[in-house]
């Protein structure tokens, strides 16, 4: 159950999978980025700054390593600076009263950015990144080392009557000096606009040392609409976009506008695309109302523009975002048309990462890292992805840079906790847990976690104080409710955590967080309970019909769902189905990062449950012995001697003392937490 984005995200009672999917994939990291982000550091109390404790070991072990403390954490490092790199600060309005003229200083800025990525060899800066130094007073050195880029562009617009006049002055960052500088003066048009951006752009590569395709050159000065009206249009639909006072109606109308100036505007079609999709995510509108729109308009702008990477990006992130197939390749596609853009780069990084493929996306959203280092949703994707490529050092460094971009934002400080689960330590988790909901009170995924670490712990008068906590205010968040189930479970109160598993399934509550596999054991154990095996496979049938196939496709969202549906056949009989949805279960828990990292920890004990139930005593023991000495130990009670998986190797000896050493260092990292509370460290639970 991964702790993902539930500090900034909260579960809406109208929004599922979908929803976030398409904010995430389809807009990208930009809509959050709007939020804006404070800069400062994190102060953690000097009392708390000792050594990383490891749960793997014994308690003796770590008694004597004193958890007195909590770590520090790895410093972000960025990246050096580069001699081919650049940022282009926001442009500046020096008009008097022009109309649109601060819309096309940012027209122009974010037009440049996207020519200038377009150039391999060079590193450009990404605009979300460059907005927070909009009037900014710092010198450009201080920048350049902030953005690790040897080069900064500033620029001026100044509309006069139908003149336009456009100062640009390119930046050597670490001498702050001034490499080249022009100002152009046209008659405003669609042409000369474009033409003016293509010089600029084209001085800039030569002063950097960067040539330009001539298949560039050409794509970068031929305007994309002649209709200058429309692309004002355009600018506006984008400038709405950003808004923290964001209207999906208005800039849904504003690209219609464009649309209709100009049927044939690529840009157009894309940006009606992006504020929809806004528009699903924050309610104005639903996916069903808007989907055959974004899809209308994503299709139209390639059939215009075939080799449009913004388009092809666009179709990737919306292909994600519904689970259909072919998103790699529009992704693909896409960077081929523009390995630079940042959005792709993001898009398709954190798709590979939520599909099991880290090492795949590392890369991407380093490099999106790179191009946009102030974004704490690239640097929450990279922290995630060295999660799941068990690198916590490196992980803990991208969510300490989130601190520091934003100590007010919960999501640098949940993130941490989830590390810390992944290696056992559920103090230290706790710890950090704690003070994320702190900053997030009313974010109820993030208290149904304190429940199940509480739990973990076997501290059950706290995760009972937060489970009353919760039942005053949880209605239908399926994530919290299941951390509820599983409390009420392991409390001995299996009335309740039934009621809490039918009151999901009934409203067909989407999985967060690996909720519905909470759920749907409940359930099972309950037929178990009645002696009515049968009732429980059918519960599984209507919840999970593709495990009933000849071949099963097995995913971290039906791993375990398929190990528990198997111990229900193996007591009817049905020993070809057992081993059929057993083989598959083993066969993708082997794959490589197939539950690694805190988003699948819940998933780690699976294949020794597996092995259990094939009647593998041995194989069973040594896997379950594996992943203690690794560190697994999450609702660890719930998974063995609550567990009907492994009723065949319970009453081992074997079994016995590998609960028993889960005990002892319950009991060791409960009373490190029992410190940090008497301390003031970490809060004592809620009363009410």
């Amino acid at each position: 159950m991964g702790l993902s984005l539930l500090s900034e995200i909260r579960h809406r009672r109208k929004l599922g999978f979908t929803v976030i999917a398409i904010v995430v994939l389809v807009l990208g990291y930009q809509v959050f980025d709007q939020w804006g982000m404070r800069a400062g550091s994190e102060v953690i109390p000097t009392e708390l700054a000792g050594p990383v404790t490891k749960s793997s070991i014994g308690p003796q072990e770590r008694a004597q390593n004193a958890a007195t403390e909590l770590p520090n954490e790895a410093e972000a490092s960025g990246p050096g600076v580069r001699e081919k790199s650049i940022a282009v600060l926001p442009f500046s309005n020096r008009s008097v009263g022009a109309q649109n003229a601060g819309l096309l200083a940012d027209g122009i800025h974010d037009d440049l950015l996207a020519n200038l990525s377009r150039l391999q060899e060079l590193k450009v800066i990404a605009r979300p990144s460059m907005m927070a130094y909009r009037e900014s007073t710092k010198s450009m050195p201080q920048i350049g080392q902030e953005l690790s880029v040897g080069n900064v562009v500033e620029g001026a617009v100044q509309l006069t009557g139908q003149r336009v006049r456009i100062s640009v002055q390119l930046i050597d960052a670490g001498a702050d000096e001034s490499l080249w500088a022009k100002s152009y003066d046209r008659e405003l048009s669609t042409e000369s606009w474009f033409e003016i951006q293509a010089e600029i752009t084209a001085a800039i590569a030569e002063a950097v040392g960067v040539s330009l395709s001539p298949e560039l050159k050409q794509r970068i000065s031929r305007p994309p609409t002649p209709n200058f009206d429309a692309f004002e249009a355009v600018l506006n639909s984008r400038q709405a976009l950003d808004l923290p006072t964001f209207d999906s109606n208005e800039a849904a109308e504003w690209a219609r506008k464009a649309i209709e100036l100009d049927p044939d505007y690529t840009d157009a079609h894309v940006a009606l695309a992006f504020v929809l999709a806004r528009g699903v995510y924050s309610g104005a509108i639903s996916d069903e109302e808007a989907g055959p729109e974004i899809r209308g308009a994503i299709e139209t702008a390639l059939a215009l523009s075939p080799d449009d990477d913004e388009a092809w990006s666009a179709l990737g992130r919306y292909q994600a975002a519904g689970g259909e197939s072919g998103a790699a390749e529009s992704f693909d596609r896409a960077m081929q048309l523009n390995p630079g853009n940042v959005h792709t780069l993001f898009a398709y990084g954190n798709l590979l990462r939520v599909t099991g493929k880290p090492e795949q996306a590392l890369p991407l959203l380093i490099k999106a890292n790179e191009r946009d280092p102030l974004s704490r949703f690239v640097l929450f994707s990279l922290g995630s992805t060295y999660d799941a490529l068990e690198k916590p050092e490196e992980s803990r460094a991208a969510f300490s840079r989130i601190r520091e971009l934003d100590p007010s934002s919960a999501l640098g400080y949940v993130s941490v906790s989830g590390t810390y689960i992944v290696e056992g330590q559920i103090d230290l988790a706790l710890y950090w847990l704690d003070q994320g909901q702190t900053l997030d009170p009313q974010d109820f995924g993030l208290a149904g976690w304190m429940v199940l670490l509480y739990d973990s712990l076997e501290d059950y008068g706290a995760a009972s104080q937060w489970s009353k906590w919760l039942d005053n205010w949880v209605t239908n968040q399926p994530l919290p409710m299941a951390m509820q189930a599983s409390h009420h479970y392991q409390m001995g109160n299996f009335e309740t955590a039934v009621q809490y598993s039918n009151l999901a399934l009934r409203l067909g509550l989407p999985d967060h967080g690996g909720s519905d596999a909470i759920f749907m054991r409940i359930k099972r154990d309950e037929a178990l309970a009645t002696g009515d095996p049968e009732s429980g496979i059918e519960v599984f049938r209507s919840h999970h019909p593709g495990l009933f196939d000849a071949s099963p496709q097995i995913s971290s969202a039906n791993l375990q769902q398929a190990v528990d549906l198997a111990f229900m056949f193996q007591l009817t009989g049905g020993i070809e189905t057992v081993q059929r949805l057993l083989g598959a279960a083993i066969e993708f828990y082997d794959q490589p990062w197939s539950v690694t990292g805190s988003a699948r920890t819940d998933l780690v004990p699976a294949k020794a449950e597996a092995l259990a139930i094939l009647g593998d005593e041995r194989g069973a023991l040594k896997e379950l012995r594996r992943i203690i000495d690794k560190g697994w130990r999450l609702n660890w009670r719930w998974e063995t001697e609550l567990n009907f998986n492994f009723s065949e190797i319970r009453e081992t000896v074997a079994f016995k003392e590998m609960v028993t050493d889960l005990q002892a260092d319950m009991a060791f990292q409960r009373a490190n937490v029992d410190a940090m509370a008497a301390r003031g460290d970490i809060r004592q639970p809620p009363r009410k």
